[in-house]
């Protein structure tokens, strides 16, 4: 009996041992200072510049990652998760938002400080537009994500939509979209927009859409390895979507046919 009682011992203390090793092979290579001091690098932005800073490590789809959430004084938000042991990138999201301080009662201050019409101002001055070639307009003011937005929707003489998120403090545009509202129609078949000869025609070529997702990412032609590059029919208007690959990081767009304008954009690890 003590035998097996000793040969038990041993054995679980060399799955420890075997457990220890195991959790040294997949523990972060990186420190969460590091963490954050590649997250502010890659947005361009000094700690002294931030509000809020977090970084958090996480375990997720068999490896360990960091998530660094910071905001900056001018009202902006960043969000990265970044490989705890290479140190790697792997995803990026920015949005601009609005940090709201709250009293001891947890009572935000949600009065909206501009107007709906200095809101819609602020839309139809970013937009281009004049407000005489616009037929239609509607102003919403909406409480999101512990803060009061305008929401701005307005269509054109000429068939275009624009839809704005106004903050209702600082009157700063936190999103825009622009949708052309044509509706493509292709003599033979119906889907798209023709040109007498049963195909499409578009004001921005393949080459034209592929420069300017490279523009947007940084990059040359030579440093990427293309993917697919389709002409597409989405929300009533042709989009080219694309797909190129730099190092270990994935780029997937969507180029107004258009405009030339990036519509979509989306950057992850290939090993997502």
């Amino acid at each position: 009996m003590k035998k097996r009682a000793a040969f038990l011992g041993t054995g679980l203390a060399a799955a420890a041992i075997c457990t220890a090793m195991a959790m040294n092979v997949f523990a972060a290579e990186i420190t969460e200072d590091r963490a954050k001091a590649i997250a502010l690098e890659n947005a361009g932005v000094t700690q002294d510049q931030t509000t809020y800073i977090h970084a958090k490590l996480d375990y997720d789809d068999g490896r360990q990652r960091y998530e660094v959430e910071f905001f900056t004084s001018d009202y902006k938000e960043y969000d990265y998760e970044i490989d705890a042991v290479t140190g790697n990138i792997i995803s990026v999201d920015y949005d601009a938002e609005i940090a709201y301080f709250y009293d001891n009662k947890g009572a935000g201050n949600h009065q909206a400080a501009i107007t709906s019409e200095e809101a819609k101002a602020a839309a139809v001055s970013h937009s281009g537009v004049k407000e005489e070639d616009i037929p239609f307009i509607h102003v919403k003011l909406d409480y999101d994500d512990g803060r009061q937005n305008y929401e701005v929707e307005f269509y054109t003489s000429d068939n275009k939509e624009y839809d704005y998120e106004i903050n209702g403090t600082t009157g700063e545009i936190i999103s825009w979209d622009y949708d052309a509202e044509k509706f493509y129609q292709l003599e033979n078949n119906g889907k798209g927009k023709g040109n007498g000869t049963g195909t499409i025609s578009t004001a921005v070529t393949e080459a034209q859409a592929k420069a300017k997702a490279l523009e947007t990412a940084g990059l040359t032609d030579s440093q990427v390895t293309w993917g697919r590059i389709k002409l597409d029919y989405d929300d009533r208007h042709l989009v080219y979507d694309g797909k190129f690959i730099f190092g270990t990081m994935e780029y997937e767009f969507e180029v107004d046919a258009d405009t030339g304008n990036i519509v979509d954009w989306d950057v992850e690890s290939i090993y997502d």
